[in-house]
């Protein structure tokens, strides 16, 4: 992008854009979006590998691997973490590299 075409996007900029524009010129400071959770903190192990994209037993698998951890809520009761399963639906929880072979694909 050249600086003519970065001028018409800076007029162009809606106040939430200029806001976020004046806070990175006064603080230098890129600033992530932080995003609310909607619905329930804790997952089912069905809602979870639905979440995915994946198979019940791959969840247990990455449980197993080390890449979840489970929430026991009631003797043999399980949940898993949503901010867990959204890092790794987003790519931000880094799998290791054992961890993208077959064992946890379906």
């Amino acid at each position: 992008m050249n600086t003519e075409e970065r001028l018409k996007r800076l007029f162009a900029a809606s106040p939430e854009q200029m806001g976020a524009i004046d806070g990175i010129l006064e603080s230098g400071i890129i600033r992530e979006k932080t995003t609310e959770t909607t619905g329930p903190l804790l997952l089912g192990m069905t809602a979870s590998a639905k979440l995915l994209g994946v198979s019940r037993a791959t969840l247990w698998r990455m449980i197993k691997g080390g890449v979840l951890q489970k929430v026991e809520v009631l003797p043999g009761s399980f949940r898993l973490r949503r901010a867990d399963l959204e890092a790794i639906a987003a790519g931000h929880k880094k799998l290791r590299r054992n961890e993208t072979d077959s064992d946890f694909h379906d």
